[in-house]
């Protein structure tokens, strides 16, 4: 016991996180060196006083109402709140409060446990404004290598040129090339560029679908800090409106030649006239972003000839949806644009997309042949989602694209579509060189065997130290790179650096421990997945029984056949097999007994307030039973309380893991793990 309460007063003192120890009635009796370090009071000037002595006065009392009566319900609260140092500085903190009860399960005591998040809150606002200004510039923006590889566009680069970032990435700006200006001209242009560090000037272009048109061009140099060349950034605006000078050319400056459509210029204009008359009025007006899914297929399958004919199809189609009052415009490619000038209420706006929705969704006869084409759509509402027209856009820019998720959709726009998107957009483009620039992490989480308290194995967990966002949650990324296909390509390489850190310890004199790794279901569909973890194990000399595989329940349900033959191939190297989550997912019982698993994990959903809620408890008790009666060890995750812990062991639990016993450590702090022979339990 004195063993445990040293460990308890190192980590107390140590932790970089800011703690308070109150009594019941919220006298403060303790707080560590990192509180001070924090709000600048002593242990000395606090003891005695109560929380107040931060108060900032930015929250309301119904906020402390609220934080209390969570407390008292459910044990604790988490989240944002003001505290004033003190200096009188304001700072913004991550506060956990916690409810400690006594044996007779009343409250003794809270423990409050914050960390100053003020910087990291500017941080992330700059690095959103940053992107917005990327995102919204009316100009279009370019940014290559120095060999001139395409590595990023904004949506005004293919607003402009009709290619979206995906075609345009990995390629070079002679993808744009016109033919009009002549190799000299170029020869010319890069002189200059490398001699004055830039260069603007008037440059004939073409978009994808082949239409010529003129620009303003600036293109700069960047260089790193070394003084070298790193990247150019062409910005460019289209300038065909101002060459139409002549009177027979208005007409094709306002309209879309092929589908007699207003054009981008005129639905910018009659956009900033119906929000103008919508001001002057006091109604409401509507904003449509619309694009056709699936169009590009049909293009590239049928030819340029069909998809123009279905294109000035689908306006019309357009155009039998709305008012004479309302207009419909042709952005480029598939993009059209319904601005709804006048609506009484939100639904008017529904009304009509799901209209639009049901007519493009009939059959189209083109070629002696039936086509079929959906949309999306996103909306926004004046002025609800902005007040002016480029932020309308914006907002229904957003919307389409979470439209598009589903296809044969729209969404009103919400506050958090640009967030997430923008977010989403940094992050995937982040991961693309995460690995190279050496931003992600291995952490490992000890396991401990419940009967006798030595720890007997640890399971790796992937991290990604953005240096910019900070420490992205798997929660996010991991998603990400599933879809991408990257997920096959860093799951290689955690799997080495597990296996060398582990061989590593091994070597060192270190105790053998298992090490748990977690396998996404496109690593299943991997042809290479077996072959590849041979040749791991043979080059990093690791004996494949300290390594375990851990599957989601998920997998195995929804590609029985295929997993199950890529078990059976793990269990014939050597490997343990592990099903994690247990009991979160859909699980199919029947198909457990068929596979080659050693353990299964029972998810920390069903560990949390396990000692006092039955459903809980019951759901655990059944899990441990039934694992134990198909010979499978049950590891339960998520443990943070001596009460949970206690619990799990009357239930005959094997292992635990969780902050009760640590957080993920990086693999110098899980070696301290090894100096223990037992790690200090209470016997109940």
């Amino acid at each position: 016991m004195k063993d445990k309460l040293r460990l308890y007063a190192r980590v107390f003192k140590k932790v970089m996180e800011s703690i308070m120890i109150t009594d019941s009635g919220g006298i403060i009796l303790s707080v560590n060196p990192a509180f001070t370090t924090t709000t600048g009071y002593t242990e000395e000037e606090v003891v005695g006083q109560t929380p107040r002595i931060l108060y900032s006065g930015k929250q309301k009392p119904e906020f402390y109402i609220h934080m209390w009566a969570t407390i008292h319900e459910t044990g604790g609260w988490k989240g944002e709140i003001w505290n004033r140092k003190k200096n009188g500085e304001l700072y913004l903190e991550w506060l956990t409060i916690s409810a400690v009860r006594d044996k007779q399960g009343k409250i003794s005591n809270y423990v409050g446990i914050f960390m100053d998040i003020t910087e990291r809150k500017r941080s992330e606002k700059k690095l959103q404004l940053h992107a917005r200004v990327f995102e919204t510039a009316s100009e279009g923006i370019m940014i290559t290598d120095t060999k001139g590889a395409i590595l990023s566009v904004n949506p005004a680069f293919s607003e402009t040129t009709g290619y979206t970032e995906d075609e345009a990435l990995g390629q070079t700006p002679r993808m744009l090339h016109s033919g009009v200006q002549d190799a000299e001209f170029y020869i010319q242009m890069w002189a200059s560029i490398h001699e004055a560090g830039s260069w603007q000037g008037e440059v004939w272009n073409k978009r994808k679908n082949g239409e010529i048109y003129p620009e303003w061009l600036t293109i700069n140099t960047v260089r790193n800090e070394n003084g070298k060349i790193s990247n150019y950034v062409g910005v460019f605006t289209d300038i065909t409106e101002r060459k139409l000078s002549e009177e027979n050319l208005k007409y094709l400056a306002h309209y879309d030649v092929l589908t007699g459509l207003p054009n981008r210029f005129l639905f910018h204009d009659r956009l900033s006239h119906a929000i103008a008359q919508a001001n002057r009025q006091g109604h409401w007006a509507a904003l449509m972003f619309i694009d056709l899914d699936h169009f590009k297929l049909i293009n590239d399958t049928l030819g340029h000839a069909v998809g123009d004919q279905l294109l000035q199809n689908a306006s019309k189609r357009l155009e039998s949806c709305v008012r004479t009052s309302d207009t419909v415009s042709r952005l480029g490619g598939d993009e059209f644009t319904v601005i709804l000038p006048h609506i009484d209420e939100t639904e008017d706006a529904l009304l009509v997309a799901q209209k639009i929705l049901e007519e493009l969704a009939l059959p189209f006869l083109i070629a002696e042949q039936e086509l079929f084409i959906t949309a999306s759509i996103g909306i926004s509402i004046y002025p609800f989602n902005g007040a002016d027209s480029e932020t309308l856009i914006k907002q229904a820019d957003s919307a389409m694209y979470r439209a598009k998720e589903q296809s044969n959709n729209y969404q009103l726009y919400t506050s958090n579509m640009n967030a997430t998107f923008y977010r989403k957009m940094k992050l995937e483009n982040g991961l693309r060189k995460a690995m190279e620039k050496d931003q992600l992490r291995i952490v490992y989480q000890p396991q401990m065997d419940i009967r006798t308290g030595q720890i007997n194995g640890i399971e790796a967990l992937l991290r990604w130290q953005h240096p910019e966002m900070g420490m992205v949650s798997p929660n996010e990324f991991i998603q990400i790179v599933e879809e991408n296909g990257q997920i096959v390509e860093i799951g290689e390489w955690v799997l080495r650096k597990v296996c060398e850190q582990n061989k590593a310890w091994q070597s060192a004199g270190y105790p053998p421990l298992k090490c748990a790794i977690n396998l996404s279901p496109r690593q299943f569909k991997n042809k290479n997945l077996i072959e590849t973890v041979k040749q791991i194990l043979k080059e990093t000399e690791l004996d494949p029984s300290y390594l375990c595989f851990e599957i989601t329940e998920n997998i195995s349900i929804h590609q029985i056949e295929s997993v199950l033959t890529v078990l059976h191939d793990f269990k014939e190297i050597g490997l343990e097999l592990a099903i994690d989550d247990f009991g979160k997912g859909h699980s199919a019982l029947s198909y457990l007994k068929k596979y080659p698993i050693d353990t299964l994990k029972i998810d920390k959903c069903f560990v949390q307030g396990i000692e006092m809620d039955r459903g809980n408890a019951s759901i655990a008790k059944a899990v441990i039973d039934m694992a134990h009666g198909l010979g499978l060890r049950v590891i339960a995750e998520g443990v943070e309380t001596e009460d949970q812990l206690a619990f799990l062991k009357d239930l005959h639990c094997d292992s635990i893991q969780g902050y009760w016993l640590s957080r993920p450590l990086p693999p110098e702090g899980i070696e301290s793990f090894f100096g223990d022979e037992l790690i200090p339990f209470l016997d109940r």
